[in-house]
């Protein structure tokens, strides 16, 4: 609604003042009316942003107590840069990361004396406070590869904290410390995400912790083969950086819609975060110390263009999805499927995307019977195959050896 108010200047100073007060009230009144309603429900007592300078400061103060820092260590015997799974041990993130310079020759942590036969290696990340007993989220990177985790609260506070279980596919883990006085955050709905809406972002970045940095959602449902292609994140300009991992993105309500899990390193403010819609079950379902079941036939894919059609012989008008590997012992390999088939149909319904194969597997139960039309060599094919469990080690199968973007996964 637009309104449009119009004063005239009167002679009589008192109906001057009158009729303006009026007006004033008018217009005041006709712009809180057109002001958008999910705006105005963004806001403490319905004030639209732009009229609530300390919005941010207060979200911030809202959630600061539900944020917590965490320490891990990690024992190696290895003389040189140590090698250690989950943990990407190159020379510009050791740099960032640990404080090492890899031109001061042997890996010295933190400048301290030489090598030893047994070296211990830091970092650090960000979680949440999920429950009032103590249970903490975090992204499962932070963690992976722990020996010691230390978990430092927004007062001060420390506690050792134990991995209660892991989920590799999703990247999520759990924690759990025992100490009193927990403040848990308030999740929100990641599916009613718009893009353009405001987010905070709270974490340690380079162990400054408790950093809050303000952004938008830039995208939704992004996929990120190089990164992890099983999941859909939120893309954010909020500024977000090593050390952030596992801490909360939250909108203006102080709600959790997103947990900080990486960022690209070829541009600026281009972060990533998980929805919390897809991690609340599997917090759940690992608390309560059950296995997490996920199917799956054990192939990376390709969606075909005429490009690619035209290099494996077929006419560029083809549809369909190229088996770019197959994973050794898995579902798949048993059944015979080979790199380079492509798959036109799963259960007689035509696909063209990899999320269309991904759906199907994940829309029945495990050990589900697929029947898969493909072509081999330009020849059509009939085949069957069985879904199996998705192995642990396999949670990142789908991520290429040499990802030709390099983002940085954050520990």
């Amino acid at each position: 609604m637009r309104l449009m108010c119009v004063s005239s200047v009167l002679r009589s100073p008192a109906k001057w003042l009158a009729v303006s007060l009026a007006i004033s009230v008018a217009c005041a009144s006709g712009l809180h009316m057109a002001w958008p309603q999910s705006a105005m429900a963004r806001t403490p007592g319905g004030m639209p942003s732009a009229f609530y300078p300390d919005l941010i400061a207060d979200v911030a103060e809202m959630v600061a107590p539900s944020v917590v820092n965490i320490d891990i260590e990690k024992a190696t015997r290895s003389q040189g840069v140590p090698n250690i799974p989950g943990l990407p041990f190159n020379d510009e993130l050791l740099q960032r990361f640990f404080g090492f310079d890899p031109s001061n020759g042997p890996f010295t942590p933190f400048g301290g004396g030489g090598a030893s036969p047994q070296t211990v290696i830091s970092g650090n990340g960000s979680g949440m406070i999920i429950s009032q007993d103590g249970y903490i989220l975090t992204n499962n990177h932070v963690v992976s590869s722990a020996d010691k985790v230390t978990v430092t609260l927004n007062d001060g506070r420390q506690f050792p904290a134990r991995l209660v279980g892991r989920d590799t596919y999703a990247d999520v883990a759990v924690l759990k410390i025992d100490a009193p006085n927990l403040k848990p955050v308030t999740f929100g709905n990641s599916d009613k995400l718009r893009p353009g809406e405001w987010v905070v972002a709270v974490g340690s970045p380079l162990g400054f912790d408790h950093t809050v940095t303000q952004g938008i959602v830039s995208a939704l449902s992004r996929k990120i083969p190089d990164l992890n292609s099983n999941l859909s994140f939120i893309q954010t300009d909020a500024a977000i950086n090593p050390g952030n991992s596992g801490g909360p993105l939250v909108n203006l309500k102080g709600e959790v819609i997103g947990i900080n899990t990486a960022i690209s390193g070829r541009g600026q403010n281009i972060g990533f975060a998980i929805p919390v819609n897809t991690v609340k079950e599997i917090a759940n379902t690992l608390i309560a110390g059950k296995a997490i079941v996920r199917p799956w036939l054990g192939i990376s894919m390709v969606e075909l263009n005429p490009d690619l059609a035209k290099h494996v012989g077929l006419p560029p008008a083809t549809e369909g999805v190229v088996v770019a590997q197959v994973m050794q012992n898995s579902p798949a390999y048993k059944a015979g499927l080979m790199q380079g088939d492509v798959i036109q149909k799963v259960d007689g319904k035509r696909v063209a995307k990899a999320e269309a194969i991904q759906e199907a597997v994940r829309s029945k139960p495990l050990n589900s019977r697929f029947s898969l039309d493909i072509l081999r060599n330009g020849h059509p094919v009939e085949m069957g195959l069985v879904s199996e469990q998705l192995p642990d080690n396999e949670g990142g199968a789908m991520t290429p050896l040499k990802p030709r973007v390099q983002p940085r996964v954050m520990p």
